[in-house]
Formats: structure tokens, sequence, C-alpha cells
């Protein structure tokens, strides 16, 4: 990705924190329309809630209706997590050129999700207990996604990144 430091302009540094969830939300929806191609639809969402009992259970509250967590794996960097999948996994395969590492497009989504990263390191500190989410469904969830929750204080994040084609 790119090597400026988001984190440093005044807009991530001087945010609301009640503002940054939507703020993360509207950078993920433009990194949606960017990687959209004909068939490759993005869905990325933000959810949150209370951190209740455990974090399986919390998640569990934030999954679309027949969907549970079947497992959850800690990792060590939600940040580095985001960084190994984002916007890679999701760069679609058409229009090859285009999406080279080095081309217009691909260096404008790297950008953004440097950006929502920035954004998201406002709401969880790097130290935050994080899990990567294996959903369990009873209807179609999406075709490749990757799942994390974040926990920071008493409530509990879920990032959704998915691809529906």
């Amino acid at each position: 990705m790119t090597g400026f430091d988001w984190a440093t302009l005044s807009a991530a540094k001087n945010a609301r924190p009640d503002a940054v969830p939507e703020m993360i939300r509207h950078t993920l929806r433009v990194l949606e329309d960017l990687l959209e191609d004909a068939d490759h639809i993005c869905t990325f969402t933000l959810a949150d809630g209370p951190y209740t009992d455990d974090a399986a259970t919390s998640v569990n509250a934030l999954l679309p209706n027949g969907c549970r967590v079947s497992r959850l794996e800690p990792v060590a960097s939600w940040s580095e997590q985001l960084r190994q999948v984002l916007p890679g996994l999701f760069v679609p395969a058409r229009q090859p050129a285009a999406w080279a590492e080095h081309g217009a497009p691909r260096q404008l989504v790297e950008a953004l999700a440097e950006w929502a990263l920035a954004l998201m390191g406002q709401l969880w500190p790097e130290s935050a207990r994080s899990w990567t989410v294996e959903v369990e469904t009873d209807h179609w969830y999406e075709a490749v996604w990757f799942d994390l929750a974040v926990r920071a204080d008493n409530r509990i994040s879920l990032l959704h990144l998915g691809i529906t084609d």
C-alpha cells in the first residue's frame, strides 16, 4: 500500500469519535463502488454493538439472521489482517492492466484502504483484541468474504468485507 501515514492528516486526528464510524462506512461505500465490476459486487459493512458475556455471543448479535459464528480465530493485529486482504482480495479480475499493482485504479483503492485503516485506528487501539470470524449460515452469505471482529472497551465491532458474483 501507500507509504503515507494517513493517520497524520488532521481529518483523521481531529475526527470526532462519534463521527468516525460513519466516516469509515462512507469510505467503505466508495471502495465498494470503485471495486465493482459486471459480476463482482462488493459489500463492505461495519456494525458495532455492546460486548456482552463473550466474543461469539457479541458477534452473533451483529450477524444477519440465519448466520452465526462457527469459529473465532484470535489475531495479533487487526490492522495487519486488514492490510493482507484489503484491497487485494477484492480487486476485480477483469481489466488486469487497470488493476495492476502500480496502476492508477489500484493506487486509488490502496490509498482509500489506508484511509479506512487510519480511521479505524481512531476507534480501535492496535492492541485491541481481535478475531477473524468464520460464519456458518443457513442460506447464501457471499461468494468470498472476510469478517473481522474487534473489541475495544465494552464495544465490539464487526467488519464484513464480501464479494457477490
